[in-house]
């Protein structure tokens, strides 16, 4: 699970200008803490003219920091001609590119991003592509008391920016009595945000303060007074966005979940696994699995359609046709003529065991990047999967929204690929193919570049919003977990069976109580990763031959089950967990 990982790109179409060599600098809050800053300077470099941006942020999420930086370099020729150069750093590797634009043909800008294909995009009639030309437009604004509208450009993200501001009158800030204050908002693709902005007549742009989601944004010059930090928690606002659920011992396998949206009324889209109810309801169900004829569709090969084009293409984000990638392939190892589906799964499987750091300080990086540091959490196990699954002619597409997991919901990246006319959900990160049924989209993305991840839709987590889980009658939470003497139904019709002992569920726990005595906790759990079973014994059953990892001193197993299954059991010592593994009995059951 992970929070926004843009919040530094989609920050950085702040308006914040400076007109002399000298440079200005400014400090950064979001939720009342202060993250990092800004600096901006122009400058003569022989006959051209330079301005030069840096903005810097550093978070915790996790118990790790995040450190996210962004460069840009504005250059204007004696001719008129602009130059443009930026490079965003939000892990090892950094995103970069640079732009041309021409006065012989003003309507269009030229982009050639590194790891990309050249990008042309129209220019709106009386965009401001200069700094320092939109600088003299704030400050005019504000000597004459007038509206201001402006397009920009944003280099990292590739989008254009429209802000719009209405005079609100003076006010005076220290240092810069002759502020006046505007107020409207910026306009970035689908998404609108609130925007304060205090301009100086003389020194330009001097504060700025917006809000995502409910989550306040504040950039001011470094020589104006910090805000009051009262209130701030001290979880950090990274964690806000976790929400408990109430236990339920078998929630990666529900086949459906219905909830509740407390707090506000999302705008989701409806598909195949998420439906909207009445009562302000929303019902979330596991992608069927593949029928007979989509689990044979072939990949793509030669010219892809219109249609599938997006979703087959080699971005800066996900530059499969580097040659790292050829070593994946081969270890990959696949056989040749596998169907799409298959590939899926097994792309599914390598990314997983691929990168063996699930690391949460890894802002953003990457599919190439992956290739060469396999670290990271679930936007770097979505990258790299997109990228080989396209390779592979596979049409695949980057997922946000929420995912459930452990008796939390939070934040999430996974991946969708196309079958027949329909795409399913996998999700690399915790080995699921397709993908658990508690989980909620909040857009999808063809990863053409920074801008269209769309973490922007994640800012929800920020509002105040809650799922409550809302099943009712026979399908009331927990009420599908049917317990039977020494065998217990999970909610997918699973059934799990140890002769001779005993099952209990109750308050959403399940508890196995072995003939020998003694009480252990069971969870459906996701494969556990590499981190998590280090120190671990390898174990499998001398009959059945079922794997399963076995931690000495909490005393846990971890087992595999059929159909990509992971059951975690907590409390057997070794020799019970080697008959564990033999005497666990599964089969289909018909769900609660």
């Amino acid at each position: 699970m992970r929070a926004h990982p843009l919040l530094s790109v989609l920050l950085a179409c702040l308006t914040l200008g400076a007109q002399e060599a000298k440079p200005r600098l400014y400090r950064q809050w979001i939720a009342g803490e202060e993250v990092g800053g800004a600096s901006k300077a122009t400058r003569r470099e022989g006959p051209d003219q330079v301005v030069e941006s840096r903005e810097w942020l550093s978070l915790t999420r996790m118990g790790m920091t995040i450190r996210q930086e962004l460069e840009e370099t504005a250059r204007r020729r004696p001719d008129g001609a602009l130059v443009f150069t930026w490079r965003v750093k939000l892990s090892q590797e950094p995103f970069e590119g640079e732009a041309e634009w021409f006065p012989r043909t003003p309507g269009i800008l030229r982009l050639k991003p590194k790891h990309g294909s050249p990008v042309e995009k129209a220019v709106p009639e009386g965009a401001i592509l200069w700094p320092e030309d939109l600088d003299a437009r704030l400050q005019q604004a504000a000597r004459a008391g007038r509206p201001v509208r402006a397009v920009t450009f944003s280099f990292p993200t590739q989008q254009w920016s429209t802000v719009e501001l209405e005079p609100r009158g003076r006010d005076p800030l220290p240092g810069f009595p002759d502020a006046v204050r505007f107020a409207g908002r910026e306009i970035d693709g689908d998404t609108q945000a609130p925007l304060e902005s205090w301009i100086s007549p003389t020194e330009g742009e001097v504060r700025q303060k917006s809000d995502l989601g409910g989550l306040s944004l504040l950039m001011q010059r470094r020589e104006l007074p910090a805000p009051a930090t009262s209130g701030i928690s001290s979880a950090g606002f990274f964690e806000q966005t976790l929400q408990t659920l109430p236990p339920h011992p078998f929630l990666p396998w529900l086949k459906e979940v219905t909830l509740r949206a407390e707090g506000g009324d999302p705008a989701l889209k409806e598909d195949a696994q998420q439906r909207r109810l009445p009562d302000g309801r929303w019902r979330f169900v596991r992608a069927a699995a593949p029928s007979p004829a989509e689990a044979a569709e072939p990949p793509v090969t030669g010219t892809p359609s219109a249609g599938d084009a997006p979703y087959l293409a080699a971005t800066p984000l996900v530059p499969f046709r580097d040659p790292a990638f050829d070593g994946l392939l081969r270890r990959m190892a696949l056989p040749p003529g596998l169907s799409r589906w298959q590939l899926a799964q097994r792309v599914t499987d390598f990314v997983f065991t691929w990168i063996t750091d699930k690391d949460f300080s890894v802002g953003f990086a990457s599919a190439l990047e992956v290739c060469h540091h396999p670290r990271g959490d679930c936007t770097e196990h979505g990258v790299l999967a997109v990228a080989l699954l396209r390779r592979l002619g596979v049409p695949a597409r980057g997922v946000t929204g929420w995912v459930a997991l452990d008796g939390m919901l939070g934040l999430h990246f996974w991946v969708e690929v196309e079958l027949g006319r329909r795409w399913v959900p996998v999700d690399p990160t915790f080995d699921q193919a397709p993908a658990s049924a508690f989980r909620i989209k909040l857009g999808d993305s063809d990863l053409a570049d920074l801008g269209s991840v769309g973490w922007e839709g994640a800012a929800l987590a920020f509002t105040g919003l809650r799922w409550i889980p809302a099943d009712r009658g026979p399908r009331a939470w927990g009420a599908d977990v049917r317990v039977a003497g020494d065998q217990v139904t999970g909610p997918d019709g699973l059934r799990l069976r140890l002769p001779g002992a005993r099952w209990t569920s109750r308050d959403g726990h399940l508890d196995l109580h072995p003939a020998q005595g003694g009480s252990w906790a069971v969870q459906a759990t996701v494969r556990p990763g590499e981190a998590q079973l280090r120190g671990t014994r390898h174990l499998a059953g001398a009959k059945t031959l079922r794997e399963g990892w076995w931690e000495p001193a909490s005393r846990t197993l971890w087992m595999g089950l059929p159909g990509r299954r992971w059951l975690r059991v907590e409390g057997p010592g070794e020799t019970e967990a080697f008959e564990l593994l033999d005497q666990m009995e599964t089969g289909s059951g018909t769900a609660g």
